[in-house]
């Protein structure tokens, strides 16, 4: 309890001992001058420091926070003369009223203004400076800290607001997949429902934090196609294939999804047979997802994608900068997602 307490303040204590005890070490080497101890300097000389170190913290926590910013510099100047008037008017009452016949002798001597006005200067001219040196270091590690904070908050905030763009689409168009199920009488409605459940499970509750395991979000697209490849009106390839490989990695959710999403809403219309594949191999500390589905929906893709895109590689920009490569691949018949994450093993 004592050593965090003492160890934001050991530099400070250091410093003011060996201020303490400079005029002394001369003892050390020249014990002889030990009968010449002047006890009258001793009691000046910490009162000296004792001036300089209340001057020194009263100016880093008080003066120089209130007064240095804001159009308020005069009041800080005008507060730093007036500490100095009184610190040379205290060593004059220390030359005046000294006991020693040495100090006495300095009003007599060439020495008094020197010994009077300029060492005192220099002195608290030294201490005002450092200790606001000190106060603007302070306040720019502060603000270093504040702005790293807003920075933060800021990003969680928009990253919230991309999942959130990001889930309501998914569930409007699997909620339209069901109606269709539901209309048709199909049997299989039941099981979309039921997909359905453990995909908003997922969402509502496993997403809430910063990162999920890879498994989870795995087995949430497996869902997500499953249900998808109930609606489709014309059999075809839908294919999701994962590296065998691949580890457990903590991993962001919801980054694939859109890709996957898109990939039914563009692959799919009621006269053609689909083309559809995903998948999730291992690379050099990280993963390879793809995505590459047959057109089948032209005229309104590039109108549509857009704004999801938009998003998704903000996501990405957020969550792993400098840590992922998006490729896209547009043809007249295929659309192509490439996708690399460097992330970290359990």
């Amino acid at each position: 309890m004592i050593k965090r307490f003492v160890k934001p303040y050991l530099s400070h204590i250091i410093t003011w001992v060996i201020l303490l005890l400079l005029p002394f070490i001369g003892y050390l080497y020249e014990p002889k001058k030990i009968s010449d101890f002047n006890f009258y300097f001793v009691k000046t000389h910490f009162l000296n420091i004792l001036f300089i170190a209340t001057t020194f913290y009263l100016n880093i926590n008080f003066m120089a926070p209130k007064y240095f910013f804001e159009k308020r510099r005069i009041k800080f100047t005008v507060l730093i003369f007036i500490l100095l008037a009184i610190y040379i008017f205290f060593n004059y009452l220390t030359i005046h009223f000294s006991p020693v016949e040495g100090y006495k002798k300095i009003e007599e001597q060439n020495i008094f203004f020197i010994r009077l006005i300029i060492g005192p200067t220099i002195m608290f001219s030294l201490c005002i400076l450092t200790s606001t040196m000190l106060f603007l270091y302070e306040e720019q590690a502060k603000q270093k800290e504040l702005n790293k904070l807003i920075e933060l908050e800021k990003t969680a905030a928009e990253l919230s607001m991309l999942k959130l763009q990001i889930s309501p689409h998914f569930l409007f168009n699997t909620l339209n997949n069901i109606r269709w199920l539901i209309r048709k009488k199909s049997e299989l409605s039941e099981e979309s429902v039921m997909k359905l459940s453990e995909i908003l499970r997922y969402i509502l509750y496993e997403v809430e934090g910063n990162k999920v395991e890879f498994n989870r979000e795995l087995e949430h697209l497996k869902n997500f196609i499953e249900l998808q490849t109930l609606r489709l009106p014309i059999e075809g390839t839908v294919a999701f294939n994962v590296d065998e490989n691949i580890h457990n990695f903590q991993i962001e959710p919801l980054l694939f999804i859109h890709f996957v999403e898109n990939a039914f809403k563009y692959g799919i219309d009621s006269k053609n047979a689909p083309d559809i594949h995903f998948e999730f191999k291992k690379i050099v500390n990280g993963i390879l997802f793809k995505s590459k589905n047959k057109i089948l929906l032209k005229k309104t893709m590039i109108h549509n994608e857009g704004i999801g895109l938009t998003n998704i590689q903000r996501r990405l920009e957020l969550l792993y900068p400098n840590k992922h490569e998006l490729n896209i691949n547009h043809t007249t018949d295929y659309f192509e997602v490439t996708l690399k994450l460097m992330l970290d093993e359990n």
